[in-house]
């Protein structure tokens, strides 16, 4: 019997949650699975599901000599971009998280701008700059990734900080030991999955990065993501770009197994 004041749930409410939730999963899961499938198509052309397995494709990929330098160029960028980008956000949030006001307020979103700036509009602003300070075209894609995935860190770094504890930077200090030493010892060991969570999205970014690198490469210098799209457009195979988008994805997912191994993935979604 019904308790007073409270109504009944409707049979099929229980269901709609983890219906919707089972409806998102296949919606970004699903199409990222297909293309990783007919990655191993042993076939000439797109067919869903293959009627095989094979290597073929991968073989294809690493001998072609476009894809396998914007493979490398791609890889570099990502590491270097990444880790840049790191070390900036990092000592950017370390002088911002102390500070009040507007004038904080207005650098924190001064660094997380371009998070909402339009980043084909940042790609011409970029190239227009380059062109006027002379800027070459490997320099310019880091400093043009450095920028893109600066926020991520950001903001996961300034994350952490603000629930540190700054008395221990204090006691350390008192201690003898001086910013740097207190920084390596005390600060970061506790920081360290914001840190390494805001690696891993910089990461991600610069990796898969298009619309800002499309007006920063030139020839023989060209990303992944642009070598992928000009061939898709112009050239050819589709399941070379399959085998293509499978390296990528197996790439990350090397990098989630490699992070869970050093700190987690519970703690770091928790920062």
């Amino acid at each position: 019997m019904m308790k007073p004041g409270k109504r009944g749930r409707a049979p099929g409410a229980a269901l709609v949650l983890p219906a919707i939730t089972i409806l998102a999963y296949l919606v970004i899961i699903g199409p990222i699975a297909i293309v990783v499938i007919a990655a191993f198509s042993p076939t000439e052309f797109f067919v869903f599901p293959p009627p095989g397995l094979s290597l073929r494709w991968f073989v294809e990929f690493f001998r072609l000599d476009n894809m396998r330098s914007a493979f490398a160029l791609s890889l570099e960028l990502a590491l270097s971009a990444a880790s840049l980008a790191t070390i900036l956000a990092s000592m950017a949030a370390l002088a911002l998280v102390r500070r009040r006001g507007a004038l904080a307020g207005v650098l924190q979103g001064l660094f997380l701008a371009p998070l909402v700036f339009p980043t084909i509009i940042l790609g011409l602003a970029l190239l227009l700059f380059y062109k006027t300070v002379g800027v070459g075209i490997l320099p310019g894609l880091v400093l043009a990734h450095v920028l893109v995935g600066t926020p991520y860190c950001f903001r996961s770094v300034l994350t952490s900080l603000q629930s540190f504890d700054f008395t221990l930077e204090e006691a350390g200090q008192s201690l003898g030991a001086g910013p740097f030493r207190t920084f390596f010892l005390v600060t970061l060991p506790v920081i360290w999955p914001g840190v390494v969570s805001g690696w891993f999205f910089a990461f991600i970014v610069s990796f898969g990065e298009l619309n800002t690198a499309l007006f920063l490469t030139g020839p023989g210098e060209t990303t992944l993501p642009i070598e992928i799209f000009s061939y898709l457009q112009f050239q050819g195979s589709q399941l070379v770009i399959a085998a293509a988008s499978a390296l990528q994805v197996g790439l990350i997912l090397v990098l989630i197994l490699a992070i869970e191994r050093l700190v987690g993935l519970a703690r770091l979604a928790r920062s």
